[in-house]
């Protein structure tokens, strides 16, 4: 495949129509500090969105001067919109994110580079400034469809720690249920301390290695399945309820009474759910690239252990 040309901005106009200007005073500049404080509101810090004027009206063929104020306080109130939703969705851990991604807390609107093989509107984030990217030829098109980009504009800015989305999915997905279901298992083992250890960051970790960062997305629920689909089911099936003779031999094996998922490079023979007993921890074992296949077998040769 032949290599892709660098992409050549066009210049900037060196002095916009007096009709342009108006019209971008009287339908955005006039608008801009209501806009920069509603987005500061809803950000706790103050903001500032920062438009060249001259650099974006360049590709502006076919649009009327008088569209050009409402052109540029277009693509803010869908940047506005975009963020109320992400806000909605993720509450105050996505504003700690968002802030420490837009270090500058800027907005700006400029063309994408990739030229003819952008999306007709697409965003990122470069030093610290959050850019919502118009096509070449598509300015002032889908200006409400940013939702589709916000979190993944923030998400590829590196941080330490959990993605904001995996961090969500932990949080809905896992949290709110394992103290029951730990319950739940502890009643079947007879041991109403059982720990179940989800083992989050070294998981993470061994996963992110993967090229597809989709799993992130339901990284919480997963998990969640490996201990109720899977450990629990297979508690069950094997007989552990109401067992003294199993739930004793148990005991006697799983000193530490902890139960533990964890990510490996390999397992014995290929398994895609592998059980072992390890310094009397039970280690329910997959790998990358099985994450999140038969979780139902999670659990699955424990008795033999015993």
């Amino acid at each position: 495949m032949p290599k892709r040309a660098a992409f050549t901005p066009k210049p900037s106009i060196e002095k916009l129509p007096l009709a342009v200007r108006k019209d971008i005073w009287d339908n955005f500049e006039s608008k801009k500090t209501d806009f920069e404080s509603e987005i500061g509101k809803l950000l706790d810090t103050a903001f500032t969105i920062n438009i060249n004027a001259n650099a974006v009206w360049a590709y502006a063929e076919g649009l009327s001067a008088s569209s050009a104020g409402g052109t540029f306080s277009g693509y803010v109130e869908g940047f506005i919109s975009a963020l109320k939703g992400y806000l909605e969705k993720y509450g105050d851990e996505g504003k700690s994110y968002f802030n420490s991604a837009v270090t500058q807390s800027e907005l700006a609107l400029v063309v994408n580079s990739l030229a003819d093989e952008a999306e007709t509107i697409s965003a990122d984030v470069k030093d610290g400034v959050f850019r919502i990217l118009f096509r070449q030829d598509r300015l002032g098109y889908n200006q409400s469809w940013l939702n589709d980009h916000f979190l993944n504009a923030i998400e590829a800015v590196p941080r330490e720690g959990f993605s904001l989305i995996a961090k969500h999915s932990i949080e809905n997905n896992f949290n709110a249920d394992i103290g029951s279901l730990t319950q739940e298992i502890g009643e079947i083992l007879a041991l109403p301390d059982i720990i179940i250890d989800a083992n989050f960051e070294e998981n993470y970790a061994a996963l992110n290695c993967k090229d597809d960062k989709s799993w992130q997305s339901n990284f919480g629920a997963a998990t969640f399945a490996y201990f109720s689909d899977g450990l629990k089911y297979q508690l069950v099936r094997q007989g552990f309820r109401g067992d003294d003779m199993l739930q004793e031999g148990f005991a006697e094996m799983v000193t530490s009474k902890t139960i533990k998922l964890r990510v490996v490079n390999a397992t014995t023979g290929g398994l895609t759910n592998e059980t072992i007993i390890e310094n009397g921890i039970v280690y329910l074992q997959t790998t990358p690239d099985r994450w999140h296949y038969n979780v139902n077998e999670a659990g699955q040769q424990l008795l033999d252990l015993l």
